[in-house]
């Protein structure tokens, strides 16, 4: 049997669903040490008898240094290098090391600097780059990974879950009002402020056929609009949220700032038309422009209402169609997709 660390930030659904997956499938036992989960996100897991979680606050450098220097371990992932005590651990390593990260290449002073002091600092302690996409794979060529050793497909949903509700929705027959679906923090990166003054712009426009369902909670959550159409639901467990997600008919998601968006995968691959801004990394994974949704530019409302507006004159033998594209789409990124990568380096 197989065996693998794993040393992580806050968990989420998409992980563990891919972590399960690489124990039970790929004959694998995993120690995880993880962060307490995020306030405005208090999910609960359920994780694989393979799986021994430690809670990252009960380590120190100590801790850490014996886990990363135990020869019992064929593989190291580290989920970021964020956390210093992590990096000083792995310089003990007994085992290839490979570094999970999301960070979007952007050509910038600030990620020139970043890429100098990665090659010196980060690259040395790392054998592999695990990276979603390609502004991310980029990033990692920039930090002196040579391109064997940068592998792709680092996030991905749990597929065959959000693939039954897309069957379900195949069912349903035409109704109204339509639902367009947001769900994520209630902060400013996510531009849902502006996505609710847009939405009530567009809401008399189009005879009110359509409303808005917003599921989650953070910093601006006091400050939400209260307004005819627009429903929020607040934080929602995931088998809330698949209520929820049975009866929507689009999702959008508005983000300045998104360096991937797992979520965008998850309503793919339910089968949804998506709508989503320039800043999404997974819309180069997830969205074929016209085909299955609408890119709009960053910051521009009056761009995104132009394209909420173009999906709010579709009807439901679209809307579907649509929607099949999406899970199609979805399919091409999977926790066995996943596990696999990880199996091979190990």
């Amino acid at each position: 049997m197989k065996k693998i660390l794993v040393l992580y930030r806050e968990l989420a659904g998409y992980f563990v669903a891919c972590l399960n997956h690489l124990c039970d499938q790929y004959d694998t036992e995993a120690v995880l040490v993880a962060y307490p989960v995020h306030k405005d996100a208090p999910f609960k897991f359920k994780l694989s008898s393979k799986i021994t979680l430690i809670q990252r606050n009960e380590l120190n450098q100590e801790d850490l240094t014996k886990l990363c220097s135990d020869p019992s371990f064929d593989l190291i992932f580290s989920g970021g290098w964020f956390d210093k005590e992590y990096l000083m651990a792995i310089k003990h390593k007994k085992a290839p090391a490979l570094l999970g990260f999301d960070n979007q290449w952007n050509g910038s002073m600030k990620h020139m600097l970043s890429a100098v002091y990665g090659r010196i600092k980060i690259k040395p302690l790392f054998d592999y780059a695990f990276v979603p996409g390609s502004l991310q794979k980029t990033f990692a060529q920039k930090l002196g990974f040579p391109i064997e050793r940068i592998i792709t497909g680092a996030y991905s949903c749990d597929v065959n879950t959000f693939a039954k509700i897309a069957e379900e929705r195949k069912q349903r027959t035409e109704r109204f009002p339509r639902r367009l679906i947001y769900t994520g923090r209630y902060s400013e990166e996510k531009f849902i402020q502006e996505l609710w003054t847009t939405f009530i712009e567009l809401h008399a426009q189009s005879g009110k056929q359509w409303e808005l369902h917003c599921a989650g909670t953070g910093p601006l959550w006091d400050q939400r609009t209260q307004s005819d159409g627009i429903v929020h639901h607040g934080f929602m467990q995931p088998a809330d949220l698949t209520k929820l997600m049975l009866t929507g008919d689009a999702f959008v998601l508005p983000s300045t700032f998104e360096p991937w968006g797992v979520v965008v995968h998850e309503f793919a691959a339910a089968g949804y038309p998506i709508v989503i801004s320039s800043k999404v990394g997974a819309g180069e994974a997830f969205l074929d422009q016209g085909e299955n949704g609408y890119l709009f530019r960053s910051g521009d409302t009056a761009d995104l209402k132009a394209q909420l507006r173009k999906l709010f004159t579709k009807n439901h033998e679209e809307l579907m169609k649509m929607g099949q594209k999406s899970a199609d789409l979805a399919k091409g990124i999977t926790p066995d997709s996943w596990a696999k990568s990880i199996n091979k380096l190990m």
